[in-house]
This record gives structure tokens, C-alpha cells and sequence, in this order.
């Protein structure tokens, strides 16, 4: 089928930051041929909150205040300095709610430390009691991340780098290292919006529709594919990656619709559960 298979950790109590527990899960799932794995970001979580996760019909996410959720680029650098070739992602950065002065370099440094193994998943998130404690407006985080975006490539491509706009600005600055490949860390834009397709399209090496099913997912390829070609952009350069399916006939349908990659779920403090998953999925559903 040539799909590639990600994995995310299932972080629940203490476990998500436990050195031991991240050492031998992405051992293992480099050592089981897994392509990928992917790290959340909550920078905080409210003790309650009145906004509705949009990927779950409670409208309530599956962390919670007591769960540990580590920084997902210091835990990618950790996961690198434990592997050679797992790639390692962000599923999904909330862009808005960083400095993209700073995250230009943070980003660029953990690629070149890892061999250019990181991809820089971003969304603009949905949590507006998040962007309160990080003292960020929730209003308007499309704008800022568009901006953001452009200004990260600005960043990782020019010498000296300058760029003005409403909410970020600076004029001929370095910003070293430098990532791998030439034109900057490869970016995936995470969301369903029609203004994450618009993003994908216009700024994106990818594109994570999530929480759509199949028939919802090629209705967003058929926009990702005219916001491209309007853009005179060809469609192919987006690589798609997608929910988990649940079986070989799903699967075979995001195959022929283009999916080059899936991710599923494992928790790392349950390695024989994450040989059997995985080796299971692989197996049953990726046909391998």
C-alpha cells in the first residue's frame, strides 16, 4: 500500500515526561519500522474551560490537568538524541502562542541536531483560555499565524532577513543555524477549516486534516487541490497525512485518494502493547 505510519504517544499522568519511558518508546518504534512520531502541545490546561474541543462530540479533549504534557520540541530533541532515523513531528504546534522570532531558531536548531528529521506540524489551536494565560488574543490567531509562517521562511531563508507586517516585524537580522534543506523546515498545517486548507495551500510541505472521516477528507483535497492550482501550485508538493483508519478498506481508500501517511495511537509506558498495535496494524490494516 506504501503508506507511511506515524505514531503519536498516549500521554496520560506522569508518564509523558518520563525520560525512560521516551527513551525506549521511540527506540522501539524505530526498531519496529514505524516513519514517524508526534508530539502534542498544551502549554497550560484550565482546571475548566468553556471553549469546545472541536474533535470529539462531548466537545471535551482527552487531557487533563493532571496529565503531563512536555514541551514538544525539548521532548522531539530528547527523542532525537535516541535515534537515527525516526522522524520526528509536531501534531500540532500552536503557532499564534509562540514567538516566531524565537521559534525560527528553535525549530531550525532541533533539525539540524537531528539530521533534518523534523517536521513542523502547526495549527492555530482552539482553546481561547490557552491563549489568555499565554497573553496572546484569540481573536485574529489566523492572521497571526498566517504572518508567522511567512515570516518563519523569511528567517530560515534570507541574509539578513527583514519583514514587516501587523504583528511581527524585524529588519536585517541572522538567524543561524540554519535548517537543512534549503528551503526551511518543512511545514503541515493541521485543521479542517477552509482557512487551514487556504493555509496548506498557500504555505504548507503538508497538510493534517483532522477529525474528518473519508468522504469528509476528499471533499477538503478536492479545495486543497484548487486553492493550489490557483496558486499555480501543483497539488502532488502537499503531502497528506491523515487520521488512523480503522480497517483495510479505509485504508485502501486514503491510499487512492493520496494519503502518504497515518497515525496512530500507542502508549509508551506499555511496550509490549505498543509491539503488539503496531505490529498488528501494520498487518491487518496496512496490508504490509
Amino acid at each position: 500500500m506504501g503508506v507511511k505510519l506515524g505514531v503519536m504517544p498516549v500521554l496520560a499522568g506522569t508518564s509523558g515526561a518520563d525520560p525512560h519511558v521516551a527513551a525506549r518508546f521511540v527506540r522501539q518504534l524505530e526498531d519496529l519500522g514505524c516513519e514517524s512520531v508526534w508530539a502534542v502541545e498544551h502549554v497550560v490546561v484550565p482546571d475548566s474551560y468553556a471553549s469546545a474541543y472541536p474533535y470529539d462530540p462531548s466537545g471535551r479533549m482527552n487531557l487533563l490537568p493532571r496529565d503531563d504534557i512536555p514541551d514538544p520540541l525539548h521532548w522531539l530533541t530528547f527523542a532525537a538524541a535516541h535515534t537515527d532515523r525516526l522522524m520526528l513531528g509536531t501534531a500540532m504546534l500552536i503557532l499564534p502562542e509562540h514567538n516566531p522570532v524565537h521559534l525560527a531558531k528553535r525549530l531550525a536548531t532541533l533539525d539540524v541536531l537531528s539530521g533534518g528529521r523534523l517536521i513542523a506540524g502547526i495549527g492555530v489551536g482552539w482553546l481561547a483560555e490557552e491563549y489568555d494565560a499565554v497573553g496572546v488574543p484569540f481573536a485574529g490567531r489566523g492572521r497571526r499565524a498566517d504572518e508567522y509562517l511567512e515570516a518563519l521562511r523569511v528567517l530560515w531563508t534570507r541574509a539578513p532577513a527583514s519583514y514587516t507586517g501587523q504583528t511581527v516585524r524585524f529588519a536585517d537580522v541572522h538567524s543561524r543555524p540554519r535548517p537543512t534543506r534549503t528551503t526551511g523546515v518543512p511545514i503541515m498545517i493541521g485543521g479542517h477549516s477552509p482557512a487551514a486548507v487556504r493555509r496548506a495551500a498557500r504555505f504548507g510541505d503538508g497538510f493534517y486534516p483532522l477529525g474528518v472521516d473519508v468522504a469528509g477528507l476528499r471533499k477538503l483535497l478536492g479545495r486543497l487541490r484548487d486553492e493550489c492550482l490557483a496558486l499555480g501550485r501543483d497539488p502532488a508538493a502537499v503531502e497528506i497525512t491523515a487520521r488512523a483508519p480503522a480497517s483495510r478498506a479505509e485504508a485502501e481508500e486514503l491510499a487512492e485518494l493520496g494519503v502518504a501517511r497515518v497515525v496512530i495511537r500507542a502508549d509508551p509506558a506499555r511496550p509490549a502493547k505498543v509491539e503488539a498495535t503496531v505490529t498488528r496494524y501494520r498487518r491487518e490494516v496496512l496490508g504490509e
